[in-house]
């Protein structure tokens, strides 16, 4: 099982240095994000010189591009920038079949008008849940042409903010082209931390069948839950990597939530649990 980064890791940096920074540390898979570029998370136009800088550093540096980065709020309050970000969500599939890059990741969103990484209590409505499946559903009709798998990632301040909430979107629309991004860490609400190995198994029962790609980050119980990197939290990594062996999970771990500096101390992390497993 190898490792990859995403790309934001590093901010304010060109997107060669990006990579010759992925080289030092031997990663050459990521997840990228457009803003690497200079371009929105959802391009409004195709910038030729941006996708050919994209294809030359991935070939100067050896790098894959295994996902991109398709995060909009879903049912966003805002319907002005919802129908943009829709209508222009046909651009990234593009770019995407065009760096022939197989998945594009993409969150449920929040009613939350102020943040997209905060619950609302309307997100666990029947009328919100609704809207959350018909945009999804404008997005699949752009997949499905470009040959595009969309990964939906479980997240607790979103719609789908459980495993059981993943496997019923995925009965409910069932396309060939949706699929799961799953992230340990974004699975737990606060008071699970006791029954962490239950939560991780019951998501990958659900969900195993169906992941497209695995994110590798850490949680931390303090006053609430917190994101850190790998290794640096209390993610029960033992049974999360033995869970991803089980149902025979092929592609990376995408490292995510850390800061450059810690970026050693995580490789290290997870190599370790992964020879564990895999020996």
């Amino acid at each position: 099982m190898k490792l990859g980064i995403f790309t934001r890791t590093w901010s304010g940096m060109d997107l060669d240095e990006i990579f010759n920074q992925m080289g030092i540390f031997n990663l050459h898979l990521t997840q990228f994000k457009m803003t690497c570029v200079g371009q929105p998370a959802i391009p409004t136009h195709h910038d030729e010189f941006a996708i050919k800088k994209i294809e030359d550093a991935c070939k100067k540096h050896n790098v894959d591009i295994v996902a991109i980065s398709g995060t909009f709020n879903l049912v966003d309050p805002n319907k002005r920038r919802l129908h943009e970000n829709i209508k222009n969500f046909k651009i990234l599939c593009e770019i995407a079949q065009r760096l022939n890059v197989p998945i594009i990741t993409l969150c449920t969103g929040t009613k939350n008008e102020d943040n997209m990484w905060k619950f609302h209590p309307d997100n666990n409505s029947k009328e919100v849940w609704s809207e959350m499946s018909h945009n999804l559903e404008k997005l699949l009709k752009y997949a499905q042409k470009y040959n595009i798998i969309l990964g939906v990632e479980p997240e607790t301040s979103n719609v789908v903010n459980s495993a059981i909430k993943a496997k019923k979107l995925l009965c409910h629309i069932q396309s060939d082209y949706l699929k799961i991004i799953m992230d340990g860490a974004n699975l737990f609400h606060p008071g699970q931390k006791a029954h962490m190995k239950d939560v991780l198994e019951e998501a990958f029962c659900l969900l195993g069948n169906d992941i497209a790609l695995v994110h590798a980050k850490d949680l931390a119980y303090n006053d609430g839950i917190s994101y850190v990197a790998a290794g640096k939290g209390v993610l029960d990594y033992k049974t999360y990597i033995g869970l991803l062996k089980k149902c025979e999970y092929k592609g990376p771990l995408i490292m995510h939530g850390l800061s450059p500096d810690q970026i050693s101390d995580s490789i290290k992390f997870l190599k370790e649990n992964i020879n564990a497993i895999f020996k």
